[in-house]
């Protein structure tokens, strides 16, 4: 309807809007590719191990299992707290503890990892370069996994987990732990190889970090059945993997509509009123052009309407010049509002995942639970956007 209202040919209009996000649903479809190395190669039994040697203990369970989360949701994405729970929904861990873990450590992974969409989708529409991003946004997320740590640290004495049964405690003693260490070492040095061979090529090849994302997620499992004679296992997990695609229709869905919606908003009135209002905010103040961005994109999402329709919508309205910062440190701001808003919004895919798992009412999860940590990182955003402002 807004194509045919506004657009002098809306039929290319909506077939362009349809291709918008498609190498965004590329990317969501490929990147589980790379769980398959960690599943067949064992390495999720070595966390396993950990957890249940900390169950008894809460702020290392906590630091734990937030730490393990941030580890492998850059390459699991939200399949990282599903694979998590299924390990840890046995032990005798106190749900307040997994909640607060399962989305701190979750969302310091989508302030910097090029797997996610957040990080692609802002970078891509405020015309910001991964290779100069990826320092500030690291450098976020660790501090957000600290803030959520000294958080707990403090709220601990409240929370009193049940002491581990004897015999979990010899099993876990008389594992290896030595074993598990190097694995988790495997898991962080492939990573860390993974983006060191993005940043590489992008610089080399100038191909786009969406396209060389989705060729590394082919690539490395075939890589390393390759090197380990693993094909057998190849074959199983893939097939494990085409059941879960097959399931993804809600999510293509999303992604394609979104992307049309987006691109149908572009040059109409309604877009050049948003600039406008958002612009005189920057004008005015660049903390009041911060908050009234969270707010717009959490009242969004509590009417249901997905950050990956708003974000971008407000991003490409909003030119990082204009409003005197780099396009990296806007692209952080969005990114920021994009990972605040999933952990308090109980419609959004994360927090229903965590309030599935746990059992729990997702305000309950949001807000209760994770109010204070959100309310924390405004404020430390807040001071940082000062700061800025000062040089």
């Amino acid at each position: 309807m807004i194509n045919v209202h506004n657009k002098e040919a809306p039929l290319e209009a909506g077939l362009e809007g349809i291709q918008q996000n498609l190498p965004l649903l590329a990317l969501i479809i490929l990147v589980p590719l790379l769980s398959i190395p960690l599943k067949a190669g064992g390495y999720f039994h070595s966390i396993k191990h950990f957890i249940r040697k900390w169950e008894g203990q809460p702020r290392l369970a906590f630091f734990g299992l937030s730490s393990f989360l941030a580890l492998i949701s850059p390459i699991l994405n939200m399949g990282s707290v599903k694979i998590v729970h299924e390990m840890v929904e046995k032990l005798r861990i106190n749900p307040m503890i997994l909640g607060k873990s399962y989305l701190i450590g979750f969302t310091s992974s989508m302030l910097w990892s090029p797997y996610f969409a957040s990080v692609a989708i802002v970078l891509h529409e405020v015309g910001g370069q991964f290779n100069q991003y990826i320092g500030l946004g690291l450098a976020v997320a660790i501090l957000q996994l600290l803030i959520g740590n000294l958080l707990f640290k403090q709220s601990s004495k409240k929370i009193y987990g049940r002491p581990r049964r004897a015999r979990e405690n010899r099993s876990a003693k008389a594992e290896n732990d030595q074993v598990h260490r190097i694995n988790l070492l495997k898991i962080l040095c492939t990573l860390v190889a993974m983006i060191i061979s993005l940043l590489i090529l992008e610089s080399i090849t100038r191909i786009s970090m969406l396209t060389l994302v989705s060729l590394i997620a082919v690539f490395v499992p075939f890589l390393w059945a390759g090197v380990f004679h693993q094909w057998k296992g190849l074959a199983a997990e893939f097939n494990g993997y085409l059941k879960k695609i097959s399931q993804m229709d809600h999510e293509i869905t999303l992604f394609l509509s979104a992307g049309l919606f987006g691109l149908a908003l572009r040059n109409t009135d309604f877009a050049d009123q948003l600039q406008a209002f958002l612009m005189e905010f920057a004008e005015q103040s660049l903390l009041l052009f911060v908050l009234i961005i969270f707010l717009i994109v959490l009242f969004f999402a509590f009417i249901g309407v997905h950050q990956i329709v708003v974000i971008p919508i407000l991003a490409s309205q909003v030119s990082a010049a204009s409003v005197g910062m780099s396009p990296e440190f806007l692209a952080l701001i969005f990114i920021m509002a994009w990972s605040m808003t999933a952990v308090l919004c109980p419609l959004n895919a994360i927090n229903i995942i965590v309030s599935h798992c746990l059992q729990r009412n997702g305000l309950m999860i949001g807000f209760r639970w994770n109010g204070t940590y959100v309310m924390s990182l405004v404020s430390i955003l807040i001071v940082a956007i000062t700061v800025y402002g000062l040089f």
